[in-house]
């Protein structure tokens, strides 16, 4: 018999959570084993629960929030497979959540066979990509689904450098970017351009949102 996928959930309401434990416990072989309802309660578990091979997370928390309870998992759990429950979020805090190891976003509104395909999604290939998070990077930064399966194509040194940069959370304008890399602002856009066609993408928030992805830099 195939093992039980353990699922802890971390919700401000209860109605919701209980009404996830339900439907998560009739759509396979799941198990939700911790429930939380804020991210400072999970937070001061980590250690306690063991780990799960998914969490399903709220955004929107009292006492620590889904973004700021990310940033705690990050630095004490980095390798948890964690999912975003979520009404709306803006690209800045969608890359932020990537940056931070997120694998996916879940409308809160979603079917179960949403819900299902996530939890699949991530337990078995590692990311869920939602209409959410497929909405936020196609609109703003053009990301192809063409290389969904496809390795990342070889980069230069320099070209790994730039794109270290772009992904830096001090968020360097291109100016910053050429004097840190002695080279100036056209050789700069140069390696840009190169990149756009590389990756297969179309703005500075395509080539984050991908380079994070693909482990391309550290972050």
């Amino acid at each position: 018999m195939q093992q039980e996928v353990a699922i802890t959930l971390v919700d401000d309401h209860v109605i919701v959570r209980n009404g996830l434990k339900s439907l998560i416990e009739v759509l396979g072989n799941y198990k939700v084993v911790n429930q939380y309802d804020n991210g400072q309660r999970f937070i001061d578990d980590l250690d306690k629960m063991g780990t799960p091979d998914l969490v399903i997370m709220d955004l929107n928390m009292p006492e620590l929030n889904g973004l700021e309870t990310m940033r705690l998992i990050n630095k004490l759990k980095p390798d948890w497979k964690i999912l975003i429950l979520t009404l709306e979020s803006d690209d800045k805090t969608i890359i932020e959540l990537f940056r931070l190891g997120v694998r996916g976003y879940l409308p809160k509104s979603c079917s179960a066979e949403v819900l299902k395909t996530a939890i699949e999604n991530t337990i078995e290939e590692g990311y869920y990509h939602s209409d959410i998070l497929r909405t936020a990077i196609m609109s703003d930064a053009g990301f192809g689904n063409t290389r969904k399966h496809q390795p990342p194509p070889p980069l230069t040194e320099r070209e790994k450098q730039f794109l270290q940069l772009v992904c830096d959370p001090a968020e360097y304008t291109y100016e910053i970017m050429a004097e840190k890399m002695t080279v100036s602002r056209r050789t700069i856009d140069g390696y840009r351009e190169s990149l756009f066609e590389k990756l297969n993408v179309k703005s500075k928030t395509g080539l984050v949102l991908y380079a994070i992805k693909n482990k391309l830099v550290t972050v």
